[in-house]
């Protein structure tokens, strides 16, 4: 009886299985923190479309040549660069304010205020007709996406203390979810929005003039809502103060970049940089200029935002999945052997972009039969999920 009453009432097994307990996903009492999380990398994702819509802006009409795209390109170089950030925004901050609101709220509003000052001049550096100040967008964009990458590095850290220790892994959920809605609504709304085509197609009774809202109201829209969150986030939000607990150390500047340096020097790493480095060359022909080569061949940028649109359905589904199911020690080996996959895709895809002007010229009249976007949609997709993939694997 004794031994009976021993095993069923064993206080060892209790305290294990309320560890038990205890260690398990729950979100009750962190939804909120769960959805603000979301919303930031909602934010953290707007940049980075916005990036991309605006070469496609410039080339359906006729503005740059392929020269000063490239030069457009350097905006995105600032996201190559948040490992130098990242010691600063670890040990840089003021207390009272908390260790990551010290920098995400300057950052934000510093980001909606761009925004703001931009939709009061973009129509002055992007004309209907006539020369773009591209020296102006460049400096504009380039700028958003600084504070962007520290943003990135912010909110990434801010993941790990926002919610409780056993919901630490919605925060990759949050990001596999959030960053895609953001570059989503960045890169296709100033197209679909502003296009009067589109929107007398689809979305209205009567046709009028001009789109839903102008590039100018999206911006200023989207500066006002990065001002708003920020002022609500610093108002409302509390942020945990990690000094309370016993394995809590404050470092340096100086020692964060020491560790950054010694961790650098390992084996290991040097060959995965040199690996990650040099694994997007093959696929920089499909990734850059393929869409911009579809447009000067005479398909319309309206029609390529809507498959692009259906390619980001497919984006949000697959990575919110595959985060959820992928996982393990084999993720490298995947990665490897999706890299000659997505390389055979890449020269299908530009085998595409070479026909595409024969395919769509009829004796000199440009005319997109309804086979091609079915032809071009089925291409894009399968890059999408073999895309999806490869980064996943990656990520992981």
């Amino acid at each position: 009886m004794d031994k009976s009453y021993k095993d069923e009432y064993d206080p060892e097994e209790v305290r294990v299985n309320k560890s038990t307990v205890t260690n398990t996903p729950n979100l009750k009492g962190d939804w909120l923190n769960f959805y603000l999380l979301l919303f930031l990398y909602i934010l953290q994702g707007f940049p980075i479309g916005l990036s991309s819509t605006f070469p496609i802006i410039l080339q359906s009409r006729k503005m740059v040549t392929y020269e000063e795209q490239a030069l457009f390109s350097i905006v995105l170089w600032p996201y190559t660069m948040k490992v130098l950030f990242a010691p600063l925004v670890d040990s840089l901050y003021i207390k009272r304010i908390g260790r990551r609101k010290s920098w995400l709220l300057p950052i934000q509003f510093l980001i909606g205020t761009i925004l703001i000052y931009t939709s009061k001049n973009i129509d002055n550096w992007l004309p209907e007709t006539g020369k773009p100040n591209l020296r102006m967008i460049i400096c504009v964009i380039f700028s958003i996406n600084v504070l962007s990458a520290i943003q990135d590095v912010v909110v990434d850290a801010w993941s790990l203390t926002m919610m409780k220790k056993n919901n630490v892994g919605y925060g990759a959920t949050c990001n596999s979810v959030g960053l895609p809605i953001g570059m989503f609504i960045a890169s296709v709304g100033p197209i679909l929005l502003v296009s009067e085509d589109i929107n007398n197609k689809y979305f209205r009774v009567t046709p009028t003039t001009g789109g839903l809202m102008t590039l100018q109201s999206f911006m200023y829209l989207w500066g006002i809502i990065f001002v708003l969150i920020t002022i609500l986030i610093g108002i409302f939000k509390k942020e945990k103060c990690n000094s309370l607990e016993l394995d809590h150390k404050r470092i340096s500047v100086f020692q964060n970049y020491k560790l950054l340096w010694n961790i650098l020097k390992k084996p290991e790493i040097k060959l995965l940089a040199i690996a990650l480095l040099t694994a997007r060359f093959g696929f920089s022909a499909m990734e850059a200029p393929s869409n911009l080569k579809l447009i000067d061949a005479g398909v319309s940028k309206d029609d390529i935002m809507i498959i692009v649109t259906g390619m980001y359905a497919m984006k949000f589904i697959m990575t919110t999945f595959l985060s959820k199911h992928i996982s393990g020690p084999k993720c490298m080996d995947y990665y490897l052997t999706m890299t000659p996959i997505r390389l055979f895709w890449s020269i299908t895809c530009m085998g595409l972009v070479y026909y595409t002007p024969s395919l769509i010229n009829n004796n000199g009249d440009i005319k997109v039969p309804v086979y091609y976007y079915c032809l071009l949609a089925l291409i894009f997709a399968v890059n999408e999920v073999i895309t999806n993939l490869y980064n996943v694997f990656r990520g992981k």
